[in-house]
C-alpha cells in the first residue's frame, strides 16, 4: 500500500503535466511579492507599456488579453489587443470582462484600483525597475511567470552583450564621464538622478549624472541648474530645440546650452522600462562620447 501511495505521489507531483495537472508559474515582482498563476491558458492584462514590450519580446501573444491606452509598441502586435484604459486610471469593468489571472502594473496605479483587483481575485504583478540590472531581473521574473523563461534568458543575454560593448568601447578609450543633467520636465524643472532607470542608463553610457540629492526625481530651480553647470543635457520629454532654448533663456549661460550639447531621445525608449532602453543607452553613449565611436 505504501508503495502504491508513493507511486501516486510521484505521478501527481513530480512528473509534470500528468493527467492534465495544471502547474503554476511563480515569480517575484519589483516589490518582492511572490505571485503564482496557472501555467496553462494564462490570461494577462498589462497596464505597463514597458511590460507590454517585454511580454511581446519574449513571445507572449494570445496570453495577453488587455493593454493600457498608452501601450504603443510593437505597433503591428498591439493593434489587436483590447484597451483597458490609462495605466494609472484603468477601467476595472473592462479588466474584469476579459477574466485575467494577473494584471501587470506600476506603482502609479492608485491603491483603490489594487484593492478592487484583489477583491476580484485577480493577481497583481508590480513592475517598477530602477536600473538596467533590475529591469533584466524583471524580464527574468516575467519569463518565469509566463513559462517563457528560455526566451527571457535569450533577451537578457542579448541586452548584456550590447551593454558590454558600449562600456568596453568607452573604457578602452579612457574617456572621462561627462557631467550630465537629465531633465524630466521643465515647468517646473524636474531632474532624474542616478538612482533611477534613466539615470542608470546615462551612467552606463559614460555620464556623471547631476544633481545628487539622494532623491529620485528632485524639483530644481534655475539657480541650482546654473550652479550645477552640466556639460550635457538629456531630455526625458518631447520639445523642439527652439522651444527648449526659449523656456531656458535664463540659464542659457550653462556649458551644455552654450555648446549646444543637448539630446532629445525618444522618451518611450529612454524612460520606459522595456528592452528598448539598450537603444537609448547606445544613442546616449555616442552623444556623450562621439570620440569613442
Amino acid at each position: 500500500m505504501r508503495r502504491i501511495i508513493w507511486v501516486i505521489v510521484l505521478i501527481l507531483f513530480i512528473i509534470p503535466g500528468t493527467f492534465g495537472i495544471i502547474l503554476a508559474g511563480t515569480a517575484i515582482d519589483s516589490l518582492g511579492n511572490k505571485i503564482t498563476v496557472p501555467d496553462k491558458n494564462l490570461r494577462i492584462v498589462s497596464l505597463s507599456p514597458g511590460s507590454t514590450e517585454i511580454l511581446f519580446a519574449i513571445g507572449i501573444r494570445d496570453e495577453l488579453v488587455g493593454i493600457s491606452d498608452f501601450c504603443n509598441y510593437p505597433p503591428d502586435l498591439i493593434k489587436t489587443k483590447p484597451r483597458m484604459g490609462g495605466f494609472s486610471t484603468p477601467n476595472i469593468e473592462k479588466i474584469e470582462a476579459v477574466h485575467p489571472h494577473v494584471v501587470i502594473l506600476t506603482t502609479v496605479v492608485p491603491i483603490q484600483i489594487e484593492k478592487q483587483l484583489n477583491r476580484l481575485g485577480i493577481k497583481i504583478f508590480v513592475s517598477e525597475p530602477k536600473s538596467i540590472n533590475q529591469l533584466m531581473d524583471n524580464i527574468y521574473q516575467i519569463g518565469k511567470l509566463t513559462n517563457h523563461l528560455e526566451n527571457a534568458q535569450r533577451l537578457i543575454k542579448n541586452m548584456k552583450e550590447r551593454i558590454g560593448r558600449v562600456i568596453n568601447r568607452i573604457h578602452e578609450r579612457s574617456v572621462h564621464p561627462v557631467k550630465t543633467f537629465i531633465e524630466i520636465w521643465y515647468n517646473p524643472i524636474y531632474a532624474a538622478e542616478k538612482t533611477t532607470l534613466p539615470g542608470d542608463i546615462v551612467t552606463k553610457a559614460g555620464g556623471e549624472v547631476v544633481p545628487d540629492t539622494g532623491k529620485d526625481y528632485p524639483q530644481l530651480n534655475e539657480e541650482t541648474l546654473l550652479e550645477l553647470d552640466p556639460e550635457a543635457i538629456i531630455l526625458g520629454h518631447k520639445i523642439s530645440m527652439d522651444e527648449f532654448k526659449k523656456v531656458h533663456k535664463n540659464v542659457s549661460s550653462i556649458t551644455a546650452i552654450r555648446n549646444n550639447k543637448i539630446l532629445i531621445p525618444n522618451p518611450d525608449i529612454f524612460l520606459r522600462p522595456g528592452p528598448r532602453v539598450i537603444d537609448a543607452l547606445e544613442e546616449i553613449a555616442k552623444f556623450l562620447h562621439p570620440e569613442a565611436f
